[in-house]
Formats: structure tokens, C-alpha cells, sequence
């Protein structure tokens, strides 16, 4: 009787409040994406560049040219797939659409692909933002993603370490220049947290790696006061050749 009245109140929630797919809206059968969103999606595998984790079209080398002219700060950036006019449709829609739900296949997703390359790591971190856009946004999209690869990796989650000091203008749609200005001086770190940084092994956590300038500025700051070495994680990153 019990399994009976289970079930008749599980079809009753899946009709009321339907299952659909992160990205294009369609009512499917579990949490994720439908089966043609999957196919569209341009997961990052292999070859790729063995710091930024940009995807390359032949396995020619190990560096991109980028690595290859200047290493940034962080030693390792790993994405789970590409951010293009298809797959920003489920970003923007985590970031500003209040779907926060879907945080923990996301997250469930960025382990996995990470697994290997946070296994020995130290502390997990978010990218912050300024409390002026928390009050508007109402939450840091990096920060959810961080909590649950904690929970996932068991890897201890401190997400006020790194803090954004200052304001700081709309970053998308900048160059890459533009954006280093934006940010320079714009992040810290609380000085209650230096012994927890000193000679560790942090994960860096956002949501889409664009020029790198945010994600290697925090870097900078974090190997300034003790950390040994950062590994960055990411949802999504745009391939400069891309069509964004």
C-alpha cells in the first residue's frame, strides 16, 4: 500500500512539476539535458592545453600559444565543455534565471572531469563577488558550484578566504585588456586565512572561463599570500576560435 501511495504521488509531482532539460526546456525523464542537447553540447576532452584546458583541433602540442608566451598564475584549469551560443543558453540560465537547481548535476559533472587533478588538493574557493552584485543577484553562482564539489570531493569548502575588495564593471563582451584593467587590485585575501593558504593546494571555482583575466588575477593574489599551487575548475570555457 505504502509503495502504492509512493508512486501515485511521484507521477503526481513529475505532472505538476515536470522534469525538463536544462537546456532547451523539454520534458525529460530525469534531471540533465534531452538526448539532442547532449549531442549538441561540445564536451572538452582530449587534446587540450595542459595549463588553460583550451581544446585543440590536432594533438600537436602540449602548450597553447597563449601558455607558450606567457604561463599564467595558475598551474591547471580543467572545463567540462565549450561556452557557445548553444551551452550559454544553460549557463545564463543557472547564473541570472534563479535556476539554481541545476547545481548539482553541474557540479556532479565538474567532478568528474576533475576527479584526477583535485584528488590531493587542500581547500576548495569560489571566485567571489562584490556583496553590492550578491544584493542583486542574490546569490554567487561560484560559491553553489564550490559548496557541492566539496561535498562531492570531501575536499574542505572555505568560501571566505578570497574576497572581491572592490566593484568592478560588467565583464563580458570586454577584451582582454579591458578586463585586466577592470579587475587589477579588485581582490584580497583575509589575513585570518594566510596559514590556511601557506603551501597549499587550492581549487579555484567559477563558472565559465573566458580570457582567463578574473580567474588568473585570483590566482595571482592567492599565490601571493602562501598557496603552492591552483587549480582552476570551471562548467564552461570559450575556445577563442569558437562562434561566440
Amino acid at each position: 500500500m505504502f509503495e502504492i501511495v509512493r508512486q501515485f504521488l511521484l507521477n503526481l509531482q513529475n505532472i505538476c512539476f515536470p522534469i525538463t532539460c536544462y537546456n532547451c526546456g523539454k520534458i525529460v525523464d530525469s534531471e540533465g539535458l534531452c538526448q539532442e542537447c547532449w549531442k549538441k553540447i561540445r564536451w572538452i576532452g582530449d587534446p587540450k592545453c595542459k595549463i588553460c584546458g583550451v581544446p585543440f583541433e590536432i594533438d600537436a602540442c602540449a602548450l597553447c600559444p597563449n601558455c607558450l608566451r606567457k604561463k599564467p598564475h595558475f598551474d591547471r584549469a580543467v572545463s567540462v565543455f565549450e561556452y557557445d551560443s548553444f551551452s550559454k543558453i544553460m549557463i545564463l540560465k543557472f547564473k541570472h534565471g534563479d535556476k539554481t537547481h541545476i547545481c548539482r548535476q553541474l557540479s556532479t559533472w565538474m567532478y568528474r572531469v576533475a576527479q584526477d587533478a583535485i584528488k590531493n588538493a587542500d581547500v576548495i574557493i569560489p571566485v567571489p563577488i562584490h556583496f553590492l552584485k550578491r544584493l542583486k543577484r542574490k546569490y554567487n553562482q561560484s560559491e553553489l558550484l564550490a559548496r557541492e564539489l566539496g561535498k562531492l570531493s570531501g575536499i574542505p569548502y572555505e568560501p571566505r578566504i578570497l574576497q572581491k575588495e572592490k566593484p568592478t564593471p560588467q565583464q563580458e563582451g570586454l577584451s582582454r585588456n579591458m578586463r585586466l584593467k577592470n579587475i587589477n587590485g579588485s581582490f584580497g585575501v583575509d589575513s585570518r586565512y594566510f596559514s590556511t593558504l601557506f603551501k597549499k593546494t587550492v581549487v579555484l571555482v567559477d563558472d565559465v572561463l573566458t580570457t582567463g583575466a578574473t580567474i588568473n588575477e585570483c590566482s595571482k593574489i592567492l599565490k601571493k599570500h602562501g598557496a603552492e599551487k591552483v587549480i582552476v575548475l570551471t562548467i564552461a570555457r570559450v575556445n577563442l576560435g569558437g562562434d561566440l
